[in-house]
């Protein structure tokens, strides 16, 4: 039940703050830095509420583990967190982002070909852990993070194209991304953070990433 009531917590706080007129006036009050550390920081600790709560909740066993499930998950949280990094890293002023300002539309770098990275980082980050953790109530968090950036990517598109008109959004989204330093920064971050993650995963998280991979090949 916890995991459910923090779950609704993490979503509500992210909803609010986009759908009310909460977000613009925090920045207009704060500035948009000051508002950017507050949000990721209150982020964070909903994060960790909700993985605290799974990690003490009791387990109902939906499926057992695929075979191939171990590759998957190491193949797409590798690429989730590139997406992360570049997100970190490269400015976007139309998704979610650390970073707003310095961004040229006439070069667009990255973001010309995937618009919201961070966004897709994190969702392709709970898609990962889908198929290996086929329990009540992983499958809340993992499918839940999943399909919360899914939903996320969407209303993201409806409101900048309501916001820019049918000839401006043609034009931004008409696929003039390049790779520039800035991703390649991110990307290489992102690889930092996989990396790192992998080795914690068992301090932090109790469970051995790499555990299925060696049982399956070694």
């Amino acid at each position: 039940m916890e995991v459910l009531v923090a779950m609704a917590v993490f979503v509500a706080s992210h909803v609010v703050a986009r759908r009310s007129g909460l977000r613009p006036a925090l920045v207009r009050r704060l500035g948009e830095q000051a508002y950017l550390t507050i949000y990721s920081v209150v982020s964070l600790l909903l994060l960790t509420w909700v993985i605290w709560a799974l990690l003490a909740a009791d387990r109902i066993m939906l499926w057992s583990a695929p075979a191939w499930s171990y590759e998957f998950a190491a193949v797409a949280t590798f690429a989730g967190f590139i997406l992360i990094g570049i997100g970190s890293i490269v400015p976007n002023p139309n998704s979610v982002a650390f970073r707003k300002t310095g961004f040229d539309p006439d070069r667009p770098g990255v973001v010309g070909w995937v618009r919201h990275p961070l966004i897709l980082g994190l969702a392709l980050w709970g898609l990962a852990h889908v198929p290996a953790n086929g329990d009540w109530p992983s499958v809340i968090l993992f499918g839940g993070t999943a399909l919360f950036g899914v939903i996320g990517v969407v209303s993201f598109e409806r409101r900048l194209k309501r916001e820019f008109g049918e000839d401006e959004w043609s034009r931004l989204t008409s696929g003039r991304g390049h790779l520039d330093r800035r991703a390649v920064f991110g990307a290489a971050f992102g690889v930092v953070l996989w990396v790192a993650f992998i080795v914690l995963h068992p301090v932090l998280f109790g469970v051995n990433p790499w555990a299925g991979l060696v049982t399956r090949f070694g």
